[in-house]
């Protein structure tokens, strides 16, 4: 579901309510000018604001995005997780800027089989080559928002504020910062270093075909 079709179907259930933007707004405590930029800029509400919009309405994440086939909707509620695209996209590269706020640009399923992970989860796309074969610019990443796992692994990461996606190989004295292209030369960080923090742990992988 792109942005402007959710924004479209939240106007039809005000209409059927015969309530305004404004009366939304005071109902999940979010600014109207705030609704309004999104609305007209094609921007998904954060994660938490589309709960508080759906709960308003009575309705669960699952049905509101398969409103409009009933088998989706089955196959939605049973067997898929329906977690939101960030702006953000993850450098595989030189690094990508890492904005002070988080945009969702769409939201897409996932398997459930993922919640063995953990609850919360978010998507990014990739930008670059430093991660090929492995990752490709344009792929879509599924991380954890849990932090590092104490495993090497791929993860994304913030390093010296700009976000990467990069393999991590623990030493006995930091950490490895490692690209799957071997063009690419491994960084380096201390166990105490303030430039470096990981946000999740990557857990699946849509290839951009």
């Amino acid at each position: 579901m792109e942005a402007e079709d959710f924004w479209s179907r939240i106007k039809e259930k005000l209409s059927e309510k015969g309530k305004t933007q404004e009366w939304l707004c005071n109902e999940i405590g979010m600014d109207l000018q705030s609704m309004r930029n999104r609305i007209y800029k094609s921007r998904f509400p954060s994660i938490e604001e589309a709960l508080r919009i759906l709960s308003v309405f009575d309705t669960t994440a699952e049905d509101f995005f398969g409103i409009s086939n009933d088998g989706l909707k089955s196959a939605l509620s049973k067997d898929v997780l329906l977690i939101p695209v960030m702006e953000q996209a993850f450098s595989a590269g030189h690094g990508q800027f890492v904005p002070d706020t988080e945009e969702v640009r769409e939201y897409i399923a996932v398997p459930k089989e993922l919640k063995k992970f953990g609850d919360k989860f978010a998507a990014s796309r990739v930008k670059g080559d430093s991660m090929e074969p492995t990752l490709f610019s344009g792929d879509i990443i599924i991380s954890d928002l849990n932090g590092y796992d104490g495993d090497d692994g791929i993860y994304t990461i913030i390093y010296k504020g700009r976000g990467f996606v990069k393999r991590l190989q623990r030493t006995s004295d930091g950490v490895k910062i490692i690209s799957d292209n071997r063009h690419y030369d491994p960084m380096f960080e201390t166990a105490e270093s303030e430039d470096f923090r990981v946000i999740g742990k990557v857990r699946s992988v849509l290839h951009n075909m």
